[in-house]
């Protein structure tokens, strides 16, 4: 059976990096729905920061607001475990979508191989 992907728009600072690459995979362990308004500003600077090859500066993605989903994905490399997030716009077939795949690895899939740093 195929993995399933989970795709990002940017290469994101809160990714980890093993031989300055991202993970190629992670597992799902929990979903969480939430109100994007509740979420800590730390913490919705940790999940969205990235930096912006065009603009040559670092940006922000910019959350929906009202109800998303918070991703706890763990990624493993070597003797390296990292445990990490991801904020996804809700739906209910997201919701659900999700909340059956946990447990499962997914493919992790850059759509803009940025750099994470300056």
């Amino acid at each position: 059976m195929e993995n399933k992907t989970i795709k990002f728009s940017e290469t994101y600072e809160k990714m980890p990096f093993y031989h300055n690459s991202p993970p190629s995979e992670a597992v799902l362990l929990e979903v969480f729905k939430v109100n994007s308004e509740d979420l800590h500003k730390r913490f919705v600077e940790y999940d969205t920061i990235y930096f912006d090859k065009e603009a040559n500066n670092w940006a922000y993605y910019k959350l929906p607001k009202g109800e998303v989903l918070v991703l706890f994905l763990k990624s493993e490399f070597n003797e390296s475990v990292n445990l990490w997030t991801t904020i996804r716009r809700f739906t209910p077939q997201k919701h659900k979508y999700y909340k059956e795949a946990r447990g499962e690895t997914f493919n992790i899939e850059i759509l803009k191989r940025g750099l994470n740093s300056p």
